[in-house]
């Protein structure tokens, strides 16, 4: 999914947009509910994203990473939505802060950006780069990452902000969109 994709949105071609729904629906559709916590609600959500990416396709480069747009428009729906609902339930909190937490490059689907990452992440110090290998790669929870390296949960989290910030100011402007997923995996 690239630029061909964007081109072929832009010219409304019904096959694209339906390619670009089945990549991506049920993805989105889980991303929303462990957030939301609510089956209908996520996929009300998801199906609002889709529609605002129909209504602004045209104002799009074609270089945009369109799973990267779409990612971010759902957390921040699904934000939005708690915060409308006024969520005050502690656990739900807890669990969309270690929702946040876990997720992985996954969503990434360009190869460039991916590139650029594993580039800073090699250049890293040895035992930043053994976290963040673990937590980026291996998809591997604090609590883990912990416990097989014998280092302390906040020294794993230091290390990975550390990381991030790092990839921030290495990729250009035109990963914008990049760096909002690299909140993900951040505590908040």
């Amino acid at each position: 999914m690239g630029e061909k994709l964007i081109n072929r949105l832009q010219r409304n071609e019904r096959a694209a947009y339906m390619e670009l729904y089945d990549f991506y629906f049920k993805r989105l559709h889980h991303f929303a509910v462990n957030f939301v916590f609510d089956y209908d609600v996520a996929n009300d959500i998801v199906q609002s994203v889709f529609i605002k990416l129909y209504e602004s396709i045209s104002g799009f480069s074609a270089d945009v990473n369109i799973g990267a747009y779409l990612c971010v428009m759902v957390r921040n729906r699904c934000l939005n939505y708690l915060r409308d609902q006024n969520i005050e339930d502690r656990h739900k909190i807890l669990y969309l802060q270690a929702a946040e937490e876990t997720e992985t490059l996954s969503w990434i689907d360009d190869e460039e950006l991916i590139r650029k990452i594993h580039a800073v992440i090699e250049k890293l110090p040895e035992k930043c780069r053994e976290i963040c290998e673990l937590r980026f790669y291996k998809n591997m929870k604090f609590s883990e990452i912990a416990a097989q390296l014998a280092v302390s949960e906040n020294t794993a989290k230091v290390q990975v902000h550390r990381a991030i910030q790092k990839i921030k100011e290495t990729l250009s402007t035109e990963d914008v969109m990049l760096i909002g997923l690299l909140s993900f995996f951040e505590l908040f």
